[in-house]
């Protein structure tokens, strides 16, 4: 009886676990990039590929203060890039991207060697009967400005726990804490292998 009982918690214990489990973050480093360039980086909003009308603004504001907390570059703050793009009557097309020219011009007025863009391309809470999980994915690349090459890009999907834990313990219930749990967990692997 007792080897039952433990079985049936033993295996509930593993279902639960991988209800939140995800794959590894990915990453590509540009092995030619000269990493001491990039002092200072300009910060595009993230493009949003969601059903969520904010997503794109929501994720960026999350991964530029993980940026800021590394102290690796002097970040130009995405309302400040918008508005020299602005003024220089740079919109972006359709699908968030900008006229290469214009985001070099854009780059060169704040000093800017590279420019930090993504995408957010999942952000909602997904319901399974009674539960509900965030579900949060994006990515995000540094672009050489002078070459429009990519320096660095990493891509994260990750689900959260449900709103009732099993088995106790700090839960991934909200999109605002999956958020902050993906980008420091993004930017932590860039640190290691990039920055």
């Amino acid at each position: 009886m007792r080897l039952g009982c433990a079985a049936a918690a033993a295996g509930i214990g593993f279902a639960a676990l991988g209800c939140g489990s995800a794959a590894a973050p990915r990453y590509y480093v540009n092995p030619q990039a000269d990493m001491t360039l990039y002092q200072k980086v300009a910060v595009l909003p993230f493009h949003n590929l969601s059903p969520q009308p904010l997503a794109g603004e929501r994720v960026t504001r999350v991964f530029v203060t993980e940026l800021i907390i590394t102290d690796r570059y002097r970040v130009v703050e995405p309302a400040e890039f918008r508005a020299v793009l602005k003024e220089m009557d740079a919109q972006p097309s359709g699908d968030g991207g900008y006229d290469p020219a214009k985001l070099r011009e854009a780059a060169g007025r704040v000093g800017a060697a590279g420019i930090v863009r993504g995408a957010v391309t999942d952000y909602q809470v997904q319901r399974n009967g009674q539960d509900e999980f965030a579900v949060l994915s994006f990515d995000a690349e540094l672009i050489d400005v002078a070459t429009g090459n990519i320096v660095w890009r990493g891509s994260i999907t990750r689900k959260g726990s449900s709103r009732f834990p099993i088995l106790g313990g700090s839960s991934s219930s909200t999109l605002g804490r999956l958020t902050q749990e993906a980008c420091v967990e993004l930017v932590s692997g860039l640190r290691k292998r990039a920055f």
